[in-house]
């Protein structure tokens, strides 16, 4: 259909698979088209079903939205089954009622940011557990689809003003055109900070904000009156900033920049003075925390004083501090940070919203991205603490730290059979013969092994018996034996009967960093029978 329609597409036909959609201004204007689009099926041997055709409606439903004279809006009965949706119990029932709403977020302004902690819920790695946040996140998102905004069809002969804004966490994004006095919305879109863009400049993801918006809408944008100026003005760019840039300049537009305070649609993570995050804003938080912060003030001896210091009209204290609303604030290189006095409930609250909320960030990152906002002294201290007794970290979270190097390195043998490395592998299972352990011997030259059973009582002398007839017998005696130091090993008779041969015992467990070959060998087993 797309190749039928090829040189009419977007002017007057839209076309999703079968379902063909006419759209004019005047109805002399859609007698033409639709005589257009008739001659052309008929051209290629389609028939229309007579049973599903309209022509000449000013109203319509097109893929689960209805189109009318004042704009665009989502199916009342989507709506409605959307505002009639029970509450999730499982993964996969809420990943249904988030693809249901997904499909109309461009009806919902800072859709992600509403719909975050529902969508954490279908991570692999996250645990299901419905809370609070979850379910005011789920009313929240039905209230806004069930009250949404008519959305205005584009004009083409309109200019386009698109208005973003980045958070720490979210970007947000409005699609609009001039409607009368006011601007009127075309389309809503948010989307997710990547996680190695949180700690970067205000900026980088500002003008990350602009990139994905004009990706975004693309296709209504490229080609139309846009101008990227202000970009250059920034003396060193990352390599990421200037692949941006690239794309950014294919458009012509005139930036414009808003105060946050004055950005009210795009700006929704809340840039006023207390600066308590998204979520906080959304869920009514705001006001319960910023009483509880001027209270705390008062017992915190340290800024107490700074406050003190304030009123006094100190100048030193003025350079570097601020008291706006009952709030201080500490501002340095023009970036000003709330500051948190020192009760434990407030703080824990503030590390949570940057750690738990968020994706369990290590304390270095959970730090840096508090650090943006907030200050208090021993923040750092506080920061590792909180990360380190984190429940969902030490329970999930696997060690990412690459292994510690060798400390004493081993020497290299040059040839087959020179030098071996051993040990002992438990099975947890005895046989019916009574074997019950793994005796390990791995040529360190080859990495050829041989694994020997032997029950859990074996002596020494049994080691070395099933030593001489499973290994000396075929290869002879090794120059170096690297094991351990399990009593077998370290026993009189096992280092009398290698001196006898002229055999270097050699006993690593002293540097437990350092992993033998047959250690290694032993792991792999292990997850293999596992």
């Amino acid at each position: 259909m797309n190749r039928i329609f090829h040189d009419y597409l977007d002017k007057f036909v839209i076309v999703y698979l079968d379902d063909i959609l006419i759209f004019s201004r005047t109805v002399e204007e859609h007698v033409g088209h639709l005589d257009k689009v008739l001659r052309l099926l008929r051209q290629h041997q389609f028939k229309i079903n007579r049973e599903k055709f309209e022509f000449g409606r000013t109203r319509m439903l097109y893929l689960g939205h209805e189109i009318f004279v004042e704009g665009l809006k989502p199916d009342d009965v989507k709506v409605a089954n959307i505002r009639d949706w029970s509450r999730p119990l499982s993964m996969t029932k809420m990943r249904s009622f988030l693809g249901m709403t997904g499909y109309y977020r461009n009806f919902v302004k800072n859709y992600s940011i509403v719909a975050a902690p529902l969508t954490n819920l279908t991570r692999l790695d996250t645990p299901w557990e419905w809370t609070d946040r979850c379910e005011a996140s789920f009313r929240h998102l039905k209230h806004a689809l069930t009250h949404h905004e008519v959305l205005k069809l584009p004009d083409p002969d309109k200019h386009f003003v698109v208005t973003t804004d980045a958070s720490q966490y979210r970007i947000g994004a409005v699609l609009a055109q001039q409607e009368g006095k006011r601007l009127r919305p075309v389309e809503y879109m948010s989307k997710k900070m990547p996680s190695q863009k949180l700690a970067k400049s205000t900026y980088e993801k500002e003008l990350y904000a602009i990139f994905k918006a004009l990706t975004d809408w693309r296709h209504y944008l490229l080609g139309r009156f846009f101008y990227v100026r202000w970009m250059k003005t920034q003396s060193a760019l990352s390599e990421a900033m200037k692949r941006w840039i690239e794309v950014i300049e294919q458009y012509d537009f005139e930036p414009w920049y808003i105060k946050g305070e004055y950005n009210k649609v795009a700006d929704a993570l809340s840039r006023r003075p207390d600066l308590l995050g998204a979520l906080i804003t959304e869920f009514g938080l705001a006001d319960n925390v910023t009483q509880s912060l001027v209270e705390a003030y008062c017992e915190d001896p340290f800024m107490s004083e700074i406050i003190r210091r304030l009123k006094a009209k100190d100048k030193v204290t003025s350079d570097e501090f601020e008291l706006v609303n009952g709030l201080l604030f500490l501002e340095k290189a023009g970036n000003k940070r709330l500051c948190v006095p020192n009760r434990e409930s407030l703080r824990s609250f503030f590390l949570g919203e940057f750690h738990d909320a968020t994706e369990h960030f290590g304390c270095t990152k959970t730090a840096a991205n508090l650090l943006q906002r907030f200050w208090w002294p021993t923040m750092m201290r506080d920061a590792k603490l909180y990360v380190e007794t984190c429940q969902v970290c030490q329970r999930d979270k696997p060690r990412t730290q690459a292994p510690l190097g060798i400390l004493k390195p081993l020497l290299i043998p040059e040839r087959p059979g020179e030098s071996l490395s051993m040990d002992f592998m438990d099975t947890l299972v005895t046989s019916k013969s009574g074997m019950r352990y793994v005796y390990v011997i791995v040529d360190r030259f080859r990495k050829f092994a041989r694994l020997v059973a032997m029950p859990a009582t074996a002596k020494t002398e049994y080691v070395i018996k099933l030593f001489k007839e499973n290994w000396v017998k075929d290869f002879g005696f090794p120059k170096s034996i690297i094991s351990d130091r399990d009593v077998r090993f370290t026993s009189e008779l096992w280092k009398a009967a290698a001196a006898e041969q002229g055999t270097h015992l050699q006993s690593r467990a002293g540097e437990p960093r350092c992993s033998t070959p047959a250690e290694a060998l032993h792991q792999a087993q292990s997850g293999g029978l596992g």
